[in-house]
């Protein structure tokens, strides 16, 4: 008999593209299982690897892949897993085909964050290329993206065939930064799709424009939640999202409200923002946010975890006991890997030609860093 508490939709409901090509078992699932490239959708829904993915669910625990999910149930009480198992009734869903969607629009991106990479963020790439930090072969998943785009498009169409509302979730780089993004949502609504969407998706909430809105009305769409991506909270937060302006961020998100039926924040958390939670916690609070954490692991360098200094340095004055918090503050350092401390200084350092130093931002963590 299957252990309900270890159930998971996931696998058997929603389809999810790959930044390098072809398609992957789960956003969350750390490592990843991947299709490789060249490889159609339909061969791997009903693929051997994924089916073997899919039948580790329900025994005793989850299978080691779902830590993250572990963490987020652990300290938050809930995680992806039990959100989408929220949404899906397994007994009267049709699996054949899915009927959700989490699909990666490539790299174009506005925003250089310290936490992402260059599949993720076309500034990063930018960047990289620039210092001459990317490999000499190195294609941009935005081209791998628009090669694929077709493919993508016509399979998550399928699904509105099978499937009487599809759940969309859009990743980037920054999905409104995304022409791409933003003309296949209007195509959505001027093809009377919308209705039978619920969308989701992730913004950093540094662009809200007019058509952008108009756009997001709610009464087009048959669900819209949308996820802010806030790390920290003032200058920090400028940092941390190298490229943004806190107090643009803080005009769009009532702007963004309006345009939600559901709105959260969504923390990545690595050793540069484990002292800011409290913070963002209290920010979320005076705005009415609910917030969500997600502990990084790659890079291990600024992974909570693998971290090999002194850990105090980063909970000075801080509560450790926190209620929602205390899981994360004991996984700092808790698998301590020499050499993480000097590799993420000398990550930091290797963009000083470019980017304005921490110093100018957060002086006590270029301390705790550099000193």
């Amino acid at each position: 008999m299957y252990n309900s508490k270890t159930l998971c939709a996931v696998p058997l409901v929603e389809g999810f593209s790959d930044a390098a090509g072809g398609w992957r078992n789960c956003c969350c699932a750390s490592p990843q299982i991947k299709s490789g490239k060249d490889v159609d959708f339909a061969s791997w829904w009903n693929s051997t690897k994924l089916n073997n993915f899919r039948k580790q669910f329900g025994g005793d625990t989850l299978p080691a892949e779902c830590s993250g999910c572990m963490v987020q149930e652990k300290a938050m009480g809930s995680s992806f897993r039990t959100a989408v198992n929220e949404t899906v009734d397994l007994q009267n869903t049709k699996t054949d085909w899915p009927s959700r969607w989490n699909v990666h629009f490539g790299n174009v991106c506005n925003l250089a964050c310290w936490s992402c990479n260059e599949n993720n963020s076309s500034t990063i790439e930018s960047h990289k290329r620039k210092l001459s930090l990317l490999s000499k072969n190195y294609v941009s998943s935005d081209d791998i993206f628009k090669k694929n785009w077709n493919d993508i498009k016509n399979n998550m169409l399928k699904s509105f065939m099978h499937h009487e509302f599809v759940t969309l979730t859009i990743l980037g780089g920054e999905p409104l930064f995304n022409n791409l993004v933003v003309d296949f949502l209007n195509f959505l609504v001027e093809n009377s799709l919308s209705h039978r969407t619920r969308l989701e998706f992730h913004t950093n909430a540094t662009k809200f424009d007019a058509k952008i809105q108009n756009i997001l009305l709610l009464d087009k769409w048959k669900y819209i939640c949308v996820f802010l991506s806030l790390d920290s909270i003032g200058k920090k937060a400028e940092w941390l999202r190298y490229g943004c302006s806190w107090e643009k961020i803080k005009k769009n998100i009532p702007l963004i409200k309006q345009c939600a039926n559901y709105l959260e924040v969504q923390c990545i958390l690595s050793v540069l923002n484990i002292s800011d939670l409290e913070e963002l916690e209290q920010f979320c609070i005076e705005n009415g946010l609910p917030l969500k954490v997600f502990p990084l692991s790659t890079p291990a360098f600024m992974s909570l975890a693998s971290w090999d200094s002194d850990k105090n340095l980063f909970l000075h004055n801080i509560d450790v006991n926190h209620k929602k918090f205390k899981t994360y503050y004991e996984m700092l350092g808790s698998q301590p890997v020499d050499g993480m401390h000097n590799k993420l200084k000398n990550y930091i350092k290797s963009f000083e030609k470019i980017r304005r130093p921490l110093r100018e931002f957060n002086k006590r963590l270029y301390d705790i860093l550099f000193l």
